[in-house]
């Protein structure tokens, strides 16, 4: 079977573009996921090969990976984002780092260029990579207990430098964990062969340190170019391991600067005593060597460097990321939310909805509209057949559908405004102002009148009267006066009290005369008393 036949068109929810890498026990392609809103997301699916998709042993390996890496968190690793079974395929989902594996771009340096990277790139590689094994190393489970993780194949393959500067270390396969469900039997080696630590081949137990050594081969193949320990065949390479001889990096390769070399050499000391204990003192020896040296070491430069040796390589990625967002098949628009119901676009009039017989069914003549948007204007059909136009509002009904509705208007309060229901007039009829201005102009001049006959009585009693005379009030007759306006005769009695400059001699009129005009008294202090006919 072809390549080109052998590459699915998905894997579960992964739309698959195209082949990266393929080695014995799976390959890797670069897919996406797309998701609603208009989510696409390059990520990298690692599968089994067919052939090897029954065999239980590779696929526990498979999901010990995707355990292992998933347990540590670190920027220099690639994170595990999904593990997944589809139509015999087991398969994991991988953070996809736009870059290439330190082995092909230094291949490409050595054709090209006939070099290999500068010693503040190998610095700089060396010092990312350490911190990402130090952070496998502590790494720790859910209940706090160390999980005892050694990578076992630390390689120039395994570690993929990003078009952003950014190396991430990835591939824990054959990684030593304590919760692996598939463990390394005794004498059983694990990774490739010219990096392991010479001790492996003698049978202890590996540590850490292992990882450390297999670092220092990989910082020492980036600074010169060539493996220190590869020879023709197996046993001669592990002889070399074992004798461990090797020239100082800048003796190769004297662009090298030699305060480079002890770093490089004691990371793969023969002797695990004389190795750096930790991947963190590599890294912090690695930093304090650029700082002294006055050296680039951040991703910016390192990217800038990256895109000015390998431009092609650089542009081929770009063209695949395109590949990858432009060949999604649901833009956004079609991933939208679905329109809404019963809404009501402007210059468009939304029919009556039809009914079932049996039910409700909308007057003649009404139209029901949708919901309004702030500042729009219903759009009316212009009326047909008999039924009369509007004349000065435009008449609207209100639906019992929960989506019609008018803002400011509540659902509760239905109003119907048929189309032959007379207009409401909005000002007071001419009958009724001019019975109100009538029945204004009758009280007002009865209150004149009125007035102008009292005021004038009580002047023509004063200026009769003598300054010192008071008038005695007589007693009203109880046959003129209803009885609820008759004067109590205690009144009558108090009136002259009320005056001391009265004359003792002074009587009032008998009863049952005329009596005489009501008259009114006014002295500073004195009260005014007044009687009615």
């Amino acid at each position: 079977m072809s390549e080109s036949q052998d590459v699915p068109e998905r894997l579960g929810r992964y739309e698959i573009v195209e082949r990266l890498a393929s080695g014995g026990m799976g390959e890797v392609f670069i897919a996406r996921f797309v998701a609603p809103g208009g989510f696409v997301k390059a990520v990298a699916v690692k599968r089994i090969h067919p052939h090897l998709a029954e065999d239980e042993t590779f696929i526990h390996m498979l999901h010990d990976e995707a355990n292992v890496a998933a347990a540590i968190r670190h920027p220099n690793i690639i994170s595990t984002i999904d593990v997944g079974f589809e139509a015999g395929n087991h398969f994991v989902v991988l953070d996809y780092a736009n870059g290439d594996p330190l082995q092909r771009m230094l291949r490409d340096v050595r054709k090209n260029h006939g070099t290999a990277f500068p010693d503040w790139m190998v610095a700089w590689i060396g010092a990312e990579v350490a911190s990402a094994l130090h952070a496998a190393h502590e790494a720790k489970n859910l209940e706090g207990e160390s999980l005892e993780i050694i990578h076992r194949d630390v390689s120039t393959s395994n570690v993929i430098l990003s078009d952003a500067g950014h190396p991430m270390l990835f591939d824990f396969g054959v990684a030593k964990a304590k919760q692996r469900m598939v463990q390394t039997s005794h004498g059983e080696l694990k990774g490739k062969l010219p990096y392991m630590a010479p001790e492996t081949f003698r049978g202890e137990a590996v540590d850490r340190t292992v990882d450390v050594f297999s670092l220092g081969v990989m910082l020492y193949e980036l600074c010169t170019g060539n493996s220190p320990f590869a020879r023709n065949s197996d046993l001669e390479t592990i002889m070399a391991l074992q004798s461990a001889v090797v020239e100082p990096p800048s003796r190769v390769r004297d662009v090298i600067h030699e305060s480079l070399d002890p770093i490089v050499m004691r990371t793969m000391a023969r002797d695990r005593a004389e190795r750096y204990p930790t991947a963190l003192a590599v890294e912090n020896d690695l930093r304090a060597w650029a700082r002294a040296r006055g050296a680039p070491h951040d991703a910016a430069s390192a990217a800038a460097w990256i895109a000015e040796t390998f431009p092609d390589r650089c542009a081929w990625r770009k063209g695949l990321l395109a590949r990858v967002a432009n060949s999604a098949p649901h833009t956004r628009a079609q991933m939208g939310s679905s329109p809404r119901l019963n809404t009501l676009t402007p210059g468009v009039v939304t029919p009556p909805p039809s009914r079932p017989s049996g039910q409700l069914q909308t007057p003649v003549g009404v139209v029901r509209v949708g919901t309004l948007n702030p500042g729009q204007v219903p759009q009316i059909p212009a009326p047909q057949g008999n039924t009369p136009a509007p004349s000065s509002y435009v008449p609207f009904q209100l639906g019992p559908e929960p989506s019609a509705s008018i803002p400011g208007l509540a659902q509760s309060d239905p109003h119907v405004l048929a189309p032959d229901t007379p207009p409401p007039r909005g000002a007071v009829s001419t009958v009724h102002v001019v019975l109100g201005v009538l029945v204004m102009l009758l009280l007002g001049g009865g209150a004149l009148v009125l007035f102008r006959s009292g005021g004038g009585d009580g002047a023509e009693a004063s200026a009769a009267a003598p300054p010192s005379a008071v008038s005695p009030v007589p007693a009203p007759s109880p046959s003129v006066l209803p009885a609820t306006l008759a004067v109590p005769s205690s009144s009558a009695a108090q009136a002259p009290s009320a005056t001391p400059s009265a004359k003792p001699g002074a009587t009032s009129p008998k009863t049952g005369s005329t009596p005489a005009p009501a008259s009114t008294s006014l002295k500073k202090g004195g009260p005014l008393v007044r009687s009615y006919d």
